[in-house]
């Protein structure tokens, strides 16, 4: 697999999480959650495994060579199904082909594919083991009394001097705040005292609305509202797509893909779903790839209009 195919799909990975090789099977990147095994603590991390009965061509793969060698989506599919067959071989005849920056993958007997995830890929810090906290206070032995009743054990605390301290720094503080409060005088004269009489309240006059007067020679028309009312434009809320879209403009931000859908969207309605960073703009869906490709040939137009139409996959 030359460079460049490699360097796609580990670019695809760190943002995607499936990227599929037609005809050989997708690697997928999953999220392990943070655990608390015993006292060891495994902090969050991604993972990367590969499953060999994903080999459907969904289009990921293509598109980025696609864009990134700037040819049309048909020539990269083509050359990303040459690497891929290259990929077989190599596997049969040397048993074993690594993927930069990604993993390796070996054939076993039987034709069973194994893949060995680069070790820096994933990027998960090291697992702490977690401490127990010191007590705060210690218990020394138990002390028997002979005036207990029952002859019951008595265990002495000791507070350790700090907690004494803190206890004697609060009460201070507690009487310094009464002392100041009690010591602080009061004008009554000026207090608000409860009243069962209604308060009085003076409304504020109305300002006085002049009517307009109109220049000499022209007549004045006050605009009303028509009889029958106004209309309100509902516009349908947009379904979920199908699986499988038609891709017609894969656009860096919403704004830019409205404005791709305003200059084409005379010929088949348009919409908008976004993958990652990019705004894809779609014309047709399905549950398949086939039912998608089928939908999408049946408008009028569409095939001249949008030469480089791909498939993805939801």
């Amino acid at each position: 697999m030359t460079h460049n195919i490699s360097h796609h799909i580990s670019t695809l990975l760190r943002r995607n999480d499936c990227v599929i090789i037609p005809g050989l099977g997708a690697f997928v990147a999953t999220r392990r959650e943070a655990a608390l095994v015993g006292d060891v603590l495994t902090p969050p991390a991604r993972e990367i495994t590969f499953n060999p009965a994903m080999t459907h061509d969904d289009g990921l793969l293509a598109a980025s060579v696609s864009r990134r060698m700037k040819i049309s989506f048909e020539q990269a599919r083509e050359r990303v199904g040459a690497e891929a067959a290259l990929l077989q071989r190599r596997l049969i005849a040397e048993g074993a082909v690594a993927i930069a920056r990604v993993g390796t993958l070996r054939r076993r007997s039987g034709g069973r594919i194994e893949f060995r995830p680069e070790p820096t890929w994933s990027l998960a810090l090291p697992a702490i083991k977690a401490v127990k906290p010191a007590p705060s206070f210690e218990v020394l032995e138990p002390a028997t009394s002979a005036a207990a009743a029952g002859n019951k054990a008595v265990a002495v605390v000791r507070v350790p001097l700090r907690l004494r301290w803190l206890r004697v720094a609060a009460a201070a503080a507690v009487l310094c705040v009464l002392g100041f409060t009690l010591s602080t005088p009061i004008d009554i004269t000026t207090a608000r005292h409860a009243s069962l009489a209604a308060p009085s309240f003076t409304p504020p006059e109305e300002p006085a609305i002049e009517a307009p007067v109109s220049p000499e020679g022209l007549e004045l028309r006050i605009a009303t509202a028509p009889e029958a009312g106004f209309e309100l434009a509902v516009r349908p809320i947009q379904s979920a797509p199908k699986p499988y879209v038609v891709v017609v403009g894969s656009l860096p931000s919403r704004s830019k893909a409205l404005e791709f859908i305003e200059r084409n969207g005379d010929i088949a309605p348009l919409a908008i779903i976004q993958s990652g960073d990019k705004f894809r703009v779609y014309a047709a869906d399905g549950d398949s790839p086939e039912a998608a490709r089928t939908a999408a040939n049946s408008i009028s137009g569409f095939t001249s209009r949008f030469p480089d139409a791909w498939v993805c996959r939801r």
